[in-house]
Order: structure tokens, then sequence, then C-alpha cells
């Protein structure tokens, strides 16, 4: 069962939103307190309410707490307030897309802290131990899921980040700038950490990195109180958060489960580039995660250096064994630079306005000759891009069937891509998110 609290107003943020609750099967009051999961941009969360694209967490969680490995535990989507989304999820920076913005993080801190979960424990038995609440959510809703749980550990003693957009990477320059702090102190008591490899500009490296800096210096166990997963194939969409909250939520609240099988497929990597090498491990609750703990070895050992936990970078080229949890897996440094040069031409249709900004995978093209859009760039080997074309939020590029355009693919070697445009689609009548 799913309420929908209307237009739950906060005086620290002087707005207000819906908010979407989740009951367990059976709910029952005097069976709590129980646990509880505060999900950010609660519009797309639940299947049953709201909209699409979902989570469709109340899914997951009706087939997790019926066969017993999750306990009887309350999720509560909170939603984004559109064009205050971004600032609101900002503690640190102001947010990239809206510099004049400045960061309401606390200002939303305060609300869930001091205002809605007083609200919800008013009306729902739930529990105030740190240790059964948590906090989850994905890119923006990542990044903020993260510095709640570190700045008040007090409150929310699990996190669940997906697909944290920890850095901005301008479209155009490809310049780096880091939107989120570092913490060196443990905050939560349990952490999952996630991330695609089809995410593009919402890259796979700092979250790896952030994963490596919590187990070596924050000093999380690894495999144990943080859980990092990789997902090669996976792209920046609520489809792939479906797949991964599972695994996620056991993580968090389910019981101590043994590794079942643990695979580490074969790969390659350049001259000065990091390559993952934990292997992809399954438990018998049947939760996925990537394994960073465990014997690590390669022969030649000149063939690489460690970087951190399971993180490898190639030192010149050849071809290594690499031994793991898993077993033996080849592991191959190819000659050359650590990225790639990526050309794309787009031939876009007639009457597309010259002024407009066409991206390619979330990359800023210029106009090189009417009705013709290009774009060069060097990208680091290996970086996943989703091959679409646009003009901005929901006017996506269209084929000659209709279809949007989406060509996914990963990036290793230099490539010159020329795609044709036949027609772009229209937010006023395409977009999903409208009057979220």
């Amino acid at each position: 069962m799913i309420d929908i609290l209307k237009g739950v107003a906060s005086r620290a943020l002087g707005n207000s939103r819906d908010v979407f609750v989740y009951l367990p099967p059976g709910y029952d009051a005097s069976a709590g307190p129980h646990p509880v999961v505060i999900l950010h941009d609660g519009q797309h969360v639940f299947a049953g309410a709201g909209l699409s694209p979902s989570w469709r967490l109340d899914e997951t969680l009706d087939d997790l707490i019926g066969r017993g490995l999750l306990p009887p535990l309350v999720a509560v989507g909170v939603s984004n307030a559109g064009d205050q989304r971004g600032a609101e999820y900002s503690h640190e920076v102001a947010y990239p897309r809206d510099p004049h913005a400045s960061p309401r993080g606390e200002l939303y801190e305060r609300f869930l802290i001091e205002e809605l979960l007083p609200l919800l424990r008013s009306r729902y038995a739930l529990t105030d131990d740190p240790g059964a609440t948590a906090v989850m959510g994905s890119s923006m809703g990542g990044l903020v899921s993260y510095h709640l749980a570190f700045r008040r550990p007090d409150v929310f003693g699990l996190a669940a980040v997906l697909s944290p957009f920890l850095v901005f990477v301008d479209p155009e320059t490809l310049a780096e700038t880091p939107v989120f702090r570092r913490f060196d102190e443990r905050g939560p008591r349990r952490l999952w950490l996630d991330i695609g490899g089809m995410e593009g500009l919402i890259m796979v490296r700092p979250v790896r990195e952030l994963a490596g800096h919590l187990v070596e210096v924050a000093g999380y166990a690894p495999d144990d109180e943080l859980r990092y997963h990789h997902d090669p194939l996976a792209p920046h969409h609520e489809d792939a958060w479906a797949r991964r909250a599972g695994s996620a939520l056991l993580h968090l609240f389910g019981r101590p489960s043994p590794l079942v099988s643990v695979t580490a497929p074969d790969g390659s990597t350049a001259v000065g580039q990091v390559f993952d090498a934990a292997p992809i491990g399954e438990r018998a609750d049947g939760s996925r995660s990537s394994v960073l703990g465990g014997p690590l070895t390669w022969t030649p050992e000149d063939l690489l250096e460690r970087v951190g936990p399971a993180l490898l970078a190639g030192a010149r080229p050849g071809t290594a064994e690499v031994v793991t949890r898993a077993g033996t897996s080849l592991v191959t440094v190819v000659e050359g630079e650590a990225d790639a040069l990526l050309e794309v031409t787009i031939e876009v249709p007639r009457g597309t306005p010259p002024d407009d900004t066409v991206y390619f995978s979330g990359l800023v093209t210029g106009e090189k000759a009417p009705g013709v859009r290009h774009g060069s760039w060097r990208l680091p080997r290996g970086i996943g891009l989703n091959g679409t074309v646009g003009r901005g939020w929901r006017c996506d590029g269209l084929d000659a069937d209709g279809a949007v355009i989406r060509a996914p693919f990963i990036h290793e070697d230099d490539r010159h891509l020329r795609v044709r445009v036949a027609g772009w689609s229209d937010p006023a009548h395409d977009d999903p998110h409208k009057g979220a």
C-alpha cells in the first residue's frame, strides 16, 4: 500500500511537495517500530504511485519482504522540488547547471530531519534507531544521500548511493569540477555505492576512487560495511537503478549472506589507465556486487601496479595473468594513450534552430555547415556513451522510423561517427516528467 501525503510544507525551504509512503504487506503499527528508508526524487520511486520512468521499488520490496529476505520496512519517496532540485541536493558547491543558485542542501537536510521525520513518526510506527534508518537516491539524489549520511550519521546510519553525481564535466571543455566533499572519517554504519559503465559524463572513475578512499582512509571494511558495485552495461536511468535497488537494500537491511559465485571477466587497459580487477560476486540472497576484498596478484609483476583496492594501472604493454578469489583472468595492456579520439558529425533536420545546442551523449557539438553539427573530443578509453542526440531535456533526436536515436558503445579506440537526425521529439508531449 502507498499513502500519498499531498503538499507537505517545509518552513526551512519555504515550499511544499508530495510524499509517497510505502507500507509493507500486512503493515501493523503494533508490530513496530519499523525500519525506514528515505528516498529522493520520490515521484519516480514507486510503480503504484507517481511518474514513469520508475524504480518500481514497491514491487521489489513486496518480493523481498514476502520471501523473508528483508524485514517489513517503510519506504518514503520524497518528491523533488522541480527547478529547485539541483540546489536542494547540493551541500558543498552551487549546482553547476545553475551556478547562480546557492546550495540549499543544509536546508533540505533540516526539512528531512526536523520536519518530515517527526511528521512521519507521528503517523506511522517508524524507528528512530539510526542503525535501521537509511537514506537512498541516485544521481544528484545519490550526491545528497552521501552528504546526508556522512554529515548526520546520528540520524541516517545506513546509506545507498546510486550513480552519484560527484564530478561535473563541462560538456564543451571536458573540464572537471568536483561537487562533493571527500570525508576522511567514518559516517554511516553501512554503505552501498554503485555506478553503471554506460553513464557517460557521470563517470565511473570518481565513484570507484571514492570507494577506495572509504576503504583505505575512512576504514570501511570492504564487502562487509561497504559494498560497491560496477554494472558495466548499465546506463544512467531509472530502469538500471530499479535493477540494483534490491541488492542495495539487502546490504543495508538484510541478514548476512555468503557468496555463492564469483566471476572475473578478462579485460584490457592502456599504459597509465586504471583497470578495475574486482570480480562480481553473487550472494545466496540474490544480491550482486563487486568484490573489493580478497587476494589480488598478477604476473609479470612489472606489467601492472596497484593503485587502490582491486584497482590496477597499466605500466607497460603486454598481457598479465591476474589472480583474484574468482580465479585467473587475463588483462592486456595496450600501447597508446589512456584516452582516444571521438569525432561525430550530425546531420540535423531542416528547421532546427541554428542557435540551439545539439548534444551527442551529453557532449556539445558546434555548427560545421548549415544543417551539420560536429564535435571532436579525446575521451578516456573505456567510457560508455549512450549514442543519443538531443537539444536539451527530452528533446531527443529521432530516426527515420520516429524512434529515439540510441546506439550505446564503449569508447576504446579512435572513431568517427556520422548520425542523421530525421526529426525531434516534442518535450511538451513526450516528457514523462512534465508536472513533476
